[in-house]
C-alpha cells in the first residue's frame, strides 16, 4: 500500500479538554427530544421485521441472518423478504432477548444508537475542523432535527442508525490512518465499511466520502501526487463496496425492487427525481409539515413549474458548493457529501417502497448539517468582533431554532405511539395519500373492523384507481364479512392490476380456498410459486391442499419446499406432524410437533395446549 504522509499536509494532534463534556451534553440533549418515544409501540413494518419474526427469537438464529434473507421478516412478501440487511436483525434478536417482545426496549435501542451516531457526528466534524464548538453545534444539530426523527422513533429504520454509526467509524480510522501512517487504522477503516454495507445498502458511497475527503484536505498538492499515493486505498475501498454489492445480489438475486419507472418513463423518472432532490433541500432547512407519505406528483415535461423551480434550488445549491470549492474545501466536502450520499436513494434505480422519505436522508444530512453548523461558528466569530449586539443576536436566532427544531421533534415522536396515531398523521399531513388509506384501512381490518377498513380502501382507489393493494385489502375484508363473490372479485380486479404479484396470486388462492374452490385456489398459489420459486408460505398452502385431498406424499414435498425456503415458518411444522399423524408414523408427528412448540409464539397457546394434552 502505497502512503505519503506530509508534514505540511496534516497538522498535529490535538488536544480539546471540553470533549468529555460536550459528550455528556449531546447524550442528554438526544434523550431529552427523543426520550417520549420510549413508550410508543410496534407500528407499520415492525409488525413483520420484530413483532411476528420467529427468527428472531433465539440468539442461535444470528448466523442464519447472513447467509438466508428471509429470515429477515416474517411473511413471505417481496419487500420484506429480500432485504439484506443482517446487522438490523441481529440488534432485534439481541432486544428480544434482553426486553421480549416489548416494543419500549426496541424504542431504547434505537435512542441510544441515535445517541452514538450523534457522537460520531461530533468526532467527524472535529476531525475536519478542529474546532469543537463547530462539532458540538454539528452534533446536537443532527441529534435534535425533525427529520430524523423517522429513522429514530420507527423500530424498522433502525438500519440507517447502525449503518451510520459504522460509516462514521470508517471514516473516523480513515482520519486517524492519514495523520499517523499506521496500517491498523486503515484496516479498521476497511472492516468497518464493510459493516456499515451489511448494516444498509445506503452506504454504499463511503469510498466516494474517502476520495473527496482526500482531495479536500490535499492542501495545495499537485493532483498528480494525491492519486499516486492514494490510489491503492481508494480501489481497496471500492474493491470491498464492490465485493459487497455482489454478496447482496448473491443473497436476494437482485440489486433492487421490480419497481419499473416512476411516472411510467425514464424521464418521468427523472423529472420526479429532480423534485425530491429539491424537496430534500427544503427540509433539511425549513423541516416542517413533515409526514409519512411524500406525493410526488408523475411529470410529463421539464417546463413543469416545480420542476423548474426544483432545477433552480438544486442549481443554487451547486453554485454554493462550487464557491466552497474555492474557498474552503473542507466545506465542500461536506457539501459535495449530500450529493454523494443520494444516489443509492434518488431512484436512479427506481425504489418500489417510496420515491422519497425521510429516513432517507438519515446519512445524507450529515454533512450539510456540519457546513450549516461552520458557517454558524463563522457567522458568530463575525458577529463577536462587532460588539455583543450582534453576538447577542446570533446566539438567540440559534437558540431558537434548536429549540423550535427540538420542540417539532419531540412532537413528532407522538406519531409512532401506534398503527392508528401512525396513518392518520400521514393522512392529516398528505390527505391524497393512497398508501396512507390503505395502511389505515389495514389496520381497521386488523381490529376486525371490516367497514371501515373497506371504507378507507375505498378512499385509497378514488386517489388511485389502480392501487391493487387496496382492492386486494377490500377483498380480504370482503371475504371475512363472508361476502365471498365481492371477495373473489376484488380479488380478480388486483390480479389484473398486477398479474406477475406473487403476494396477490398467494391471496387470491386464499380467497379461493375460502370459497372451497380448492383447485382454483391450489392453481393460484402455483402461480404464486412461478412467479417467485423461493415462496415458502404459498408451498405450505399447496401442502395443506394436497393435504386435504389426502395425497400425503405430495403434502410432505411441498411442506419441505416451504421448510427449505423459510426454516421459520412455524405452521410449516406444525402441518407435517400432522401429516406423519395421519399416516401413523408417531415418532415423525412426535418430532415435528416437537419442533412446532418450541417455536410457538402466544397466538398458538391453544394448540400447544392441545397437543400437549394428547402426549406431544
Amino acid at each position: 500500500m502505497t502512503n505519503v504522509v506530509r508534514l505540511s499536509d496534516y497538522k498535529p494532534k490535538k488536544e480539546y479538554p471540553n470533549k468529555w463534556a460536550h459528550i455528556i451534553v449531546i447524550i442528554a440533549v438526544t434523550f431529552a427530544v427523543y426520550y417520549n418515544s420510549i413508550n410508543n409501540g410496534f407500528v407499520g413494518d415492525d409488525i413483520a421485521f420484530v413483532k411476528d419474526n420467529a427468527s428472531i427469537k433465539s440468539l442461535s438464529n444470528i448466523p442464519s441472518f447472513f447467509y438466508l434473507p428471509r429470515t429477515l421478516a416474517a411473511y413471505d412478501t417481496d419487500w420484506g423478504t429480500y432485504i439484506y440487511r443482517p446487522l438490523r436483525t441481529i440488534s432485534y434478536a439481541l432486544d428480544f432477548a434482553v426486553f421480549g417482545n416489548n416494543a419500549w426496549g426496541f424504542h431504547i435501542t434505537n435512542l441510544i444508537l441515535h445517541m452514538v451516531v450523534s457522537v460520531t457526528v461530533y468526532f467527524v466534524a472535529l476531525g475536519l475542523f478542529e474546532v469543537q464548538a463547530v462539532a458540538l453545534i454539528s452534533s446536537l444539530a443532527f441529534a435534535v432535527h425533525p427529520v430524523h426523527v423517522e429513522a429514530v422513533s420507527w423500530i424498522s429504520s433502525r438500519a440507517d442508525l447502525i449503518g451510520l454509526i459504522f460509516l462514521n467509524l470508517s471514516l473516523l480510522s480513515y482520519f486517524r490512518f492519514k495523520g499517523s501512517g499506521s496500517r491498523g487504522y486503515f484496516a479498521l477503516s476497511i472492516v468497518s465499511s464493510l459493516v456499515s454495507y451489511l448494516g444498509k445498502e445506503t452506504m454504499i458511497p463511503l469510498p466516494g466520502f474517502i476520495i473527496a475527503y482526500d482531495y479536500a484536505t490535499r492542501n495545495r498538492r499537485p493532483m498528480k501526487d494525491l492519486v499516486r499515493s492514494n490510489v491503492l486505498n481508494w480501489v481497496l475501498f471500492s474493491a470491498v463496496c464492490f465485493g459487497y454489492l455482489v454478496l447482496r445480489f448473491y443473497m436476494t438475486g437482485r440489486m433492487s425492487s421490480s419497481q419499473g419507472w416512476w411516472g411510467g418513463s425514464a424521464y418521468s423518472n427523472f423529472l420526479m427525481m429532480t423534485k425530491a432532490a429539491a424537496t430534500y433541500l427544503w427540509l433539511m432547512v425549513v423541516p416542517f409539515k413533515l409526514t409519512l407519505h411524500y406525493l410526488i406528483k408523475p411529470v410529463a415535461t421539464v417546463f413543469d413549474g416545480w420542476v423548474l423551480l426544483s432545477m433552480l434550488a438544486i442549481l443554487l445549491s451547486f453554485v454554493l458548493t462550487a464557491y466552497a470549492h474555492r474557498k474552503d474545501k473542507r466545506v465542500f466536502f461536506t457539501l459535495i457529501w449530500f450529493y454523494l450520499a443520494l444516489v443509492p436513494i434518488s431512484n436512479i434505480v427506481p425504489i418500489s417502497f417510496a420515491m422519497m422519505a425521510e429516513r432517507y436522508i438519515y446519512m445524507p444530512s450529515m454533512g450539510p448539517i456540519i457546513a450549516l453548523s461552520y458557517g454558524v461558528y463563522i457567522l458568530y466569530r463575525k458577529a463577536e468582533a462587532r460588539g455583543v449586539l450582534e453576538t447577542r443576536a446570533v446566539i438567540v436566532g440559534v437558540a431558537a431554532m434548536a429549540i423550535a427544531y427540538s420542540v417539532v421533534s419531540a412532537n413528532r415522536n407522538k406519531v409512532y405511539r401506534d398503527d392508528f396515531t401512525f396513518y392518520g398523521e400521514a393522512i392529516r399531513s398528505a390527505p391524497d395519500s393512497a398508501p396512507s388509506y390503505n395502511g389505515l384501512g389495514d389496520q381497521y381490518f386488523g381490529k376486525k373492523d371490516y367497514k371501515n377498513a373497506i371504507a378507507n380502501y375505498e378512499k385509497a382507489l378514488a386517489i388511485d384507481p389502480n392501487y391493487a393493494d387496496a382492492y386486494m385489502g377490500e377483498a380480504y375484508s370482503y371475504m371475512e364479512s363472508h361476502d365471498l363473490a365481492a371477495a373473489i372479485l376484488k380479488g380478480e380486479t388486483a390480479a389484473s392490476l398486477k398479474p406477475g404479484n406473487a403476494l396477490i396470486r398467494f391471496q387470491l388462492g386464499n380467497i379461493y380456498k375460502e370459497a372451497n374452490f380448492l383447485e382454483r385456489a391450489a392453481l393460484e398459489w402455483q402461480k404464486a410459486i412461478e412467479l417467485n420459486p423461493a415462496y415458502s408460505e404459498a408451498y405450505n398452502h399447496l401442502g395443506i391442499y394436497y393435504q386435504l385431498i389426502n395425497d400425503y406424499p405430495k403434502a410432505l414435498r411441498m411442506f419441505e419446499s416451504a421448510l427449505k425456503y423459510n426454516p421459520y415458518n412455524t405452521e410449516t411444522y406444525y402441518n407435517v406432524g400432522a401429516v406423519y399423524e395421519a399416516q401413523g408414523n408417531l415418532s415423525g408427528a412426535k418430532e415435528y410437533y416437537g419442533r412446532f412448540m418450541k417455536m410457538a409464539g402466544p397466538d398458538y397457546k391453544d394448540t400447544v395446549g392441545e397437543l400437549r394434552k394428547r402426549g406431544f
